[in-house]
């Protein structure tokens, strides 16, 4: 695959990124306590869930688009890194943003900037991928950052860090698994 295809294809996947990140966030309640699901998808409502059910999407296509021809580009690791890296500062600014002018979150809102979130990685990702001109410390480097981030977000839901703003679920006060509300549960209570 070419640069150009690549390009292209980072571009039109914005949309259905920004689905399949919003189907993440019912598959855990949809097929039951499985900790592999539970990496992927969203166990609960902390900020940290909905990074992370941004941030696999993005690096799903990015492992693909990289197995179809980007191993070729020195610039595609930097770039992709970089990129997931963005989603986090992005989300977590952008949110935190607008909760400190109207004080609380906006589903819609919160919905629209997920996939705005999604749309600068992408643009991040085409941008650095075009014009960086890495050389093999960069590649080195940025492909352990990638590899660190991917451990975290493995990580960091089952095995959560007990910092009160990005972590906590607000609606049950818990961390990671624990902060999972059963939908059948909660039909019943």
């Amino acid at each position: 695959m070419d640069l150009a295809t690549i390009v292209a294809i980072s571009w039109w996947m914005i949309l259905p990124l920004a689905g399949l990140g919003s189907l993440l966030h019912f598959l855990y309640d949809w097929t039951g306590p499985k900790r592999f699901i539970a990496v992927i998808s969203a166990v609960n409502e902390s900020y940290w869930e909905h990074i992370k059910i941004a941030v696999w999407p993005v690096f799903l296509l990015q492992v693909v688009l990289f197995a179809c021809g980007g191993w070729r580009y020195p610039s595609f690791v930097p770039a992709a890194t970089i990129a997931l890296y963005a989603i986090p500062v992005a989300m977590i600014g952008l949110v935190f943003a607008y909760k400190y002018f109207v004080g609380r979150n906006i589903l819609w809102l919160d919905i629209v900037l997920f996939a705005v979130v999604i749309a600068l990685s992408q643009a991040i990702f085409v941008d650095l991928v075009l014009r960086l001109d890495a050389g093999v410390w960069t590649i080195a480097v940025t492909a352990a950052f990638l590899a660190g981030l991917v451990v975290a977000f493995a990580r960091f839901t089952l095995i959560p860090p007990r910092e009160p703003d990005v972590f906590i679920d607000p609606i049950t006060s818990e961390y990671g698994l624990k902060g999972h509300i059963d939908p059948r549960r909660r039909q019943r209570d």
